[in-house]
């Protein structure tokens, strides 16, 4: 091996450990990130939600409701004069980007005309969850107190572990093709029916900054009611 072969391998050896160097510290910020999202105190309760509780409605179809974080994050801005609270700081701050979020997955009950009537706090006021079991979903709902939140409102109301009930919003998250820019309510419908078969044909909803994506009891995509 001559000189030049030598230098070019040691070039080459140095760009690949800077390259693991890099990304070993982009991991471990990532990982102290969330860590310090989840820290303190993120339960919800019972008592302080304007709603309330409601156990005795049926679930018959689930709605998957997803979230414009670059929206949602102005919003915060604006409501804050530019100062985001703790709870937002990892989803809204400087070094996150996110785009589509899962804001939650919703049991629903078919005859419901007003939220009230829905499934809600179906299990009561229910502890905090582990902060290493928040920690995993992060990527997806970046919000520690929103996964507490869905969790107790809706998720406790059809599933019997919280983890189920994440693993399932992340798996029907992860089954869409979703677009990582603005659209406008009609343009986001076609774009999201072009790319994903199963949307096709189906009745989609949104308000505001939220897409709702409605599913049967066997998780199959259905049309969403129109909303009044």
């Amino acid at each position: 091996m001559n000189q030049k072969q030598i230098s070019q391998l040691s070039l080459f050896v140095i760009c690949v450990f800077m390259l693991l160097l890099a990304g070993w510290y982009y991991f471990s910020e990532q990982k102290h990130a969330v860590e310090t999202a989840v820290e303190g105190n993120y339960d919800v309760s019972l008592k302080s939600d304007p709603i309330g509780q409601n156990k005795r409605a049926p679930t018959n179809y689930y709605t998957l409701v997803l979230s414009w974080s670059p929206a949602f994050c102005e919003k915060q801005r604006r409501r804050n004069n530019d100062q985001l609270p703790k709870a937002v700081e990892y989803q809204c701050g400087k070094t996150q980007q996110f785009g589509w979020v899962i804001h939650g997955l919703w049991p629903q009950n078919a005859k419901a005309r007003r939220v009230s009537e829905h499934p809600r706090f179906c299990q009561g006021d229910l502890k905090a969850l582990p902060q290493e079991l928040i920690e995993q979903y992060m990527a997806e709902s970046p919000s520690a107190r929103l996964l507490q939140g869905q969790w107790e409102k809706h998720g406790a109301c059809a599933f019997k572990e919280a983890k189920t009930y994440f693993d399932k919003q992340r798996e029907l998250y992860h089954a869409l093709k979703l677009p990582n820019y603005e659209l406008s309510r009609k343009e986001l419908f076609n774009w999201l029916k072009k790319n994903n078969s199963q949307l096709q044909g189906k009745n989609l909803n949104a308000s505001r900054n939220e897409l709702f994506i409605c599913y049967d009891l066997d998780w199959a995509v259905i049309d969403c009611p129109r909303i009044r």
